[in-house]
């Protein structure tokens, strides 16, 4: 509409200046009418576009209006449970016989026939190519999505069972990309626990390895952070990220290929500080490395949404074709 409009707008001012260019050669009007003329063409005009302006917003905040209230309008697929009460059993996941497919994907089966038991404090790497269903299985546990078949269960109790907010605080989630927000490093920790104290919050990032680059800055913990952490280095903002997933003290941690952009060294110093710290938190490391996975108790090898092996690093390498083929194509070997 607004092209349009300006083409009118030029073209009654080529007009208007034609035809009192004519008049004005004639003598019937001066050059003053003409201008006059012009002037009150372009705002009459002006004043009609912004009454489509304001007609074309007002059209697009109703449609806006509608589909917002139809999304607060839909209900929740993940029904709340009302198991509230504390488990005899901290940090022990199993699944049994789990089968998952995202909505609306027809019979497209991300996991299938999944059957895994991590124990009470076991360190448990997962590994597999790029879409073989790692961050779709993790994400059943604490109900981001349900499963299509079978159960998953937290402490012996089916995670269906539970209420949403008692069974997400047992369990503390670190991303690729964490949400760094516009705010200073301190309190981007604290919101994995807001009554975290100063001495907790810096233990966290010690172990998180965040510590170093955090002292050196000008401010410390109370440094600033832009908008999405675009004044810290990736590596540095999933410390901060770590930091705060630490910080929560959950029964069961999960790390999502957190540590992607730190460099062996700082991971590696990293898990074995996590170790030594909380040796009664159940882990889970998600990783492409496998430097990332090698130290766990027992790693997963998924394949396809079928879990293809299972074993500790030597076990694997004996055992496993496909990690085979990871260690060999990640240390060039033949």
């Amino acid at each position: 509409m607004q092209p349009i409009m300006n083409i009118i707008l030029n073209l009654s001012v080529v007009a208007v200046i034609k035809v009192g260019g004519i008049q004005v050669s004639s003598g019937s009007v001066t050059p003053g009418n003409v201008m006059a003329a012009i002037t009150y063409v372009t705002q009459s005009l002006n004043a009609v576009m912004r009454m489509t302006n304001m007609f074309q917003t007002a059209s697009r905040g109703i449609a806006s209006g509608r589909r917002i209230n139809e999304v607060l309008a839909c209900e929740p697929s993940i029904k709340n449970g009302s198991f509230d009460g504390k488990p005899s059993v901290k940090g022990k996941i199993e699944f049994k016989n789990v089968t998952f497919a995202y909505p609306l994907t027809g019979d497209k089966k991300i996991l299938d026939n999944i059957n895994l038991v991590i124990n009470p404090s076991e360190t448990i790497g997962i590994l597999g190519e790029t879409g073989c269903g790692k961050t779709s299985l993790i994400n059943l546990i604490p109900r981001f999505y349900d499963v299509c078949e079978g159960s998953v269960l937290v402490d012996d109790i089916d995670v269906r069972e539970y209420n949403l907010k008692n069974l997400r605080e047992r369990i503390s989630v670190a991303l690729q990309k964490s949400e760094i927000f516009q705010s200073t490093i301190k309190e981007n920790i604290q919101w994995g626990r807001e009554n975290a104290t100063d001495n907790d919050i810096a233990n966290a990032a010690s172990i998180a390895q965040a510590i170093e680059f955090i002292s050196t800055s000008a401010d410390g913990f109370d440094t600033l952070v832009t908008q999405q952490g675009t004044s810290l280095s990736g590596g540095q903002k999933q410390r901060v990220a770590i930091s705060r997933t630490i910080l929560k003290q959950a029964e069961i941690i999960i790390f999502d290929d957190a540590t992607s952009a730190l460099d062996l060294k700082t991971e590696a110093n990293l898990y074995s500080m996590l170790k030594n710290a909380y040796p009664d938190t159940t882990k889970i490391i998600i990783a492409q490395r496998i430097a990332s996975v090698k130290d766990a108790d027992r790693i997963v090898i998924l394949d396809d949404g079928h879990i293809s092996a299972v074993g500790t690093h030597e076990e694997l390498l004996k055992n496993s074709a496909i990690y085979q083929d990871i260690y060999n194509s990640q240390l060039n070997k033949k």
